[in-house]
């Protein structure tokens, strides 16, 4: 689903900031980075224009002095950005919609970007009392607008969705927005392994109508006691395969694609942004290191979890598991202290590579595994998903899971002041403008 990601509480903010400024039409200027292959846009800033840019202004139309437009479309063309007009309707009831005043506005503007600014790929933007509405400049194609933080907020209106008897009960839970709300998100899921394989279960029996699966390994005889949906007759194929047509099973209509792949190989990190939520469920620091960074870079809010059972002299000392969300205002895997960057390091290494290293011993020995703490911890991260995007009050973004104690225990972590991966400082809604911590083209592995 393409769409314009915010940081949260940005667009209410400046809404607050125009209509308050007067009876008559305001206008602002933003800039974002757009990704053609996934038609996203990436809200990088936005601030209402001056009072001496206004060429004329009422409670019916404004407009601009093509000084601003001419600095604008410099400012496009030189840092490969894409503009965003955006004004008000301050007597709009409801969603607020374009007027012909506005398309008239809009195809002036649109031819001048032609000329001066001809890469740049603009959104026009309306702000009510009630709601806001955006559109590609010129095109009239209606996009979403997201605010993204603890939570996932589509701020565009609806699409008028209709649901089918079989979520009958959960709409009696989290209503018809809710359940609109699961319906519109594209899904990744990372890993389809024990607690990923999990998570994609619920998200099947929940009415998750997009989803692409990522996933490199094959199925082996050892994965069968913990790997929902697979049985002995898929040993030997891809995990992700294996995952896409058992959730097809259970949801035939869904869009499910399956991507053989490593998330940490450029070319399949490039699919990140063209999501609107992310499952990170791998053991692997790199793919953590590249997902986690992701998440804040394009503003794809990500789900990390994590499951570890201890055994000294075949008594099991340890029975933990992690779930920590990764968006705008939360803390990264970074300021949490989540990742080993010697490990990192390792795991980014090709077979080759890893087998000329002088510091990587031996091979990385299996760890215990039981799929009800799987399970328990894809059931925490799935919860914690709807407390994000649906009505239910579940407001833990980062808890712990003790299963000895039989502890849930939410905790609350600090962001770590200009960190490199989550802060304005760093690649916070840098989208495409900073490079990802993956493996080059030429170094990935099947």
């Amino acid at each position: 689903m393409s769409g314009l990601k915010t940081i949260s509480g940005s667009c209410h903010a400046l809404a607050e900031a125009l209509l308050s400024s007067g009876p008559e039409e305001a206008c602002a200027i933003g800039y974002a980075h757009h990704d053609r292959s996934s038609g996203t846009w990436v809200l990088i800033e936005v601030e209402p224009v001056a009072a001496s840019a206004y060429a004329d202004r009422s409670v019916i139309a404004a407009s601009l002095r093509s000084e601003l437009l001419i600095e604008v479309a410099n400012r496009a063309r030189r840092d490969r950005l894409s503009p965003i007009f955006i004004h008000t309707h301050p007597f709009a009831q409801g969603s607020p919609v374009f007027s012909s005043i506005d398309d008239a506005g809009e195809r002036d503007i649109l031819a001048y970007l032609a000329r001066r600014a001809p890469d740049a790929c603009a959104l026009a933007m309306v702000i009510g009392p009630d709601g806001i509405a955006a559109r590609v400049l010129g095109e009239g194609r209606a996009i979403d607008v997201w605010d993204v933080g603890a939570a996932l907020t589509c701020l565009s209106g609806s699409d008028g969705a209709r649901f089918e008897d079989r979520h009958d009960r959960q709409l009696r839970a989290f209503g018809p927005d809710g359940q609109q709300a699961l319906n519109r998100l594209k899904y990744l899921v990372v890993g389809a392994g024990g607690t990923g394989a999990a998570t994609l279960q619920q998200l099947a029996y929940l009415g998750a109508r997009d989803v692409t699966i990522i996933d490199h390994d094959l199925v082996e005889l050892t994965n069968l006691n913990r790997l929902v949906g697979a049985t002995i007759h898929d040993i030997g194929r891809p995990k992700a395969e294996v995952a896409r047509d058992w959730f097809l099973a259970i949801s035939p209509g869904a869009n499910v694609e399956a991507v053989v792949g490593d998330i940490v190989d450029a070319r399949v990190a490039r699919r990140i942004s063209d999501h609107d939520l992310i499952f990170l469920c791998t053991d692997s620091h790199a793919s953590r290191a590249v997902v986690g960074q992701a998440a804040y870079q394009y503003l794809v809010p990500a789900i990390d979890m994590g499951v570890s059972i201890s055994v000294k002299d075949g008594v099991v000392t340890h029975l933990t598991g992690r779930v920590q969300m990764l968006a705008p205002s939360l803390p990264c895997l970074s300021c949490t202290g989540a990742l080993d960057g010697e490990q990192i390091r390792r795991e980014m290494l090709t077979p080759e590579q890893r087998a000329a290293d002088p510091y990587v011993i031996g091979g990385h020995a299996p760890q215990p595994a039981v799929i009800s703490l799987n399970s328990t911890m894809a059931s925490l991260a799935v919860t914690m998903m709807l407390g994000a995007v649906t009505p239910i009050p579940a407001g833990a973004r980062f808890q712990y899971y003790d299963g000895i104690a039989g502890k849930v225990r939410p905790t609350v972590a600090n962001v770590r002041a200009n960190c490199i991966v989550c802060s304005k400082a760093g690649a916070l809604a840098q989208g495409g403008r900073w490079a990802l911590p993956v493996r080059p083209e030429g170094d990935a592995h099947g």
